[in-house]
């Protein structure tokens, strides 16, 4: 057994302030810091956080780390990608296995990429 958890996921970025509101409303979490060098957003049901921090340098290479984001049961991903890119995301590619579509692969407004699963019955989350 570990005595250490994972207290926040950090993202880098030019606008801290932009970006943890685009976060906030993507999950329906709430705003915790908002200040110019640094800004984080939580989950109002757990510990769960992300920070955003300022950095002087862009984006020049794929993330070696991204979030999977999965709609609710009986959301449509369509519908969640809709929402998600008049918040300001964009679509980059959609994946598919077999016939399937395995997941929607986005960016954020500063370019991060996540994904948008398919919210299949076969998924489930263990804790």
């Amino acid at each position: 057994m570990s005595s250490l958890r994972l207290y926040s996921t950090v993202v880098d970025c030019h606008d801290a302030l932009a970006l943890s509101r685009f976060w906030a409303a993507a999950l329906g979490w709430e705003l915790r810091q908002q200040e110019p060098d640094w800004a984080s957003v939580g989950d109002p049901d757990g510990p769960q956080r992300l920070g955003f921090e300022p950095v002087p340098e862009g984006k020049t290479v794929k993330n070696r780390l991204h979030l999977d984001l999965l709609p609710q049961q009986g959301v449509d991903r369509e519908v969640e990608r809709a929402r998600l890119e008049a918040l300001g995301a964009r679509l980059l590619r959609t994946v598919l296995e077999g016939d399937l579509v395995a997941h929607d692969v986005m960016a954020d407004p500063e370019g991060n990429e996540f994904c948008l699963l398919e919210p299949y019955d076969a998924y489930f989350i263990e804790d």
